[in-house]
């Protein structure tokens, strides 16, 4: 599998740089190109979650697109992604913390919406349809419940976009289509796997290669989705455990 860069992955690059330093570099350069890149790369992967669990607290979707917003230009105008404690370990619980005070001085949540009106940090239109399907799915949830299992999906289908991303540029998109019922699980009966070999001119035995090839580089994109959201390499394993729980529960 091709190094994604600033990921844990087995021949590939060191843990160096994390969404935690998207978050410090956002903070610390604001106003520079690189700065805005940064942000721009923080918000798109973590707003998802953020929308959901204010959908869950029975935010209008406007209203909630507007929170977001202004809760990503607040922490840029009050420089806490610079003030964030790298040993707080995972953005996933700093986000929500975060989230939560802001919205409990419903003053500065006034103040923040009316000055972020006119700052487009956030293109809701590509994903919107994805985190209102979260939301749904996460209704009969607690507030925290809904938060992580959105968060979780958000990590499962940016590891698979990433997954079928390099594929595609191997020229190996037609293995994703034919062979991702052995990778997604769930409860569906698997193909026959005899009948997808035929289609795709191979051996069953070159077929089943595959298939464990494709797992094996599904983990380590899912693994690497996961590693870029913590602080510490030692904290990934705990993560991905914990990841897993969310999904099967």
């Amino acid at each position: 599998m091709k190094p994604i860069p600033g990921t844990l992955q087995e021949g590939g690059a060191s843990f160096q740089t994390t969404h935690w330093t998207l978050v410090l570099n956002a903070g610390q350069s604001e106003g520079t190109e690189s700065a805005q890149k940064a942000l721009d790369t923080f918000c798109e992967a973590y707003w998802p979650p953020l929308y959901a669990f204010l959908r869950h607290r029975r935010h209008a979707s406007a209203d909630a697109q507007d929170l977001v917003q202004a809760f990503f230009a607040q922490l840029l105008r009050q420089n806490t992604l610079a003030r964030a404690d790298r040993e707080r370990g995972k953005l996933r619980t700093f986000l929500l913390t975060s989230l939560q005070n802001f919205l409990i001085n419903e003053h500065d949540r006034a103040s923040a919406l009316k000055r972020g009106g006119d700052r487009q940090i956030l293109s809701f239109d590509e994903s919107l349809s994805e985190a209102e399907a979260a939301m749904n799915a996460t209704a009969h949830l607690d507030d925290m419940s809904c938060y992580d299992l959105a968060w979780a999906t958000h990590i499962v289908t940016r590891a698979w976009r990433n997954l079928r991303e390099v594929l595609a540029e191997e020229g190996k998109a037609q293995w994703l289509d034919e062979l991702k019922p052995f990778l997604a699980g769930g409860a569906a009966p698997l193909p026959n796997q005899e009948e997808i070999a035929a289609r795709m001119g191979v051996p069953v035995a070159t077929l089943r290669t595959w298939i464990s090839r494709l797992r094996q580089r599904y983990r380590d994109a899912l693994r690497a989705e996961v590693a870029a959201t913590v602080s510490d390499p030692a904290e990934v394993d705990e993560e991905v455990r914990y990841l897993y729980r969310i999904l099967i529960s």
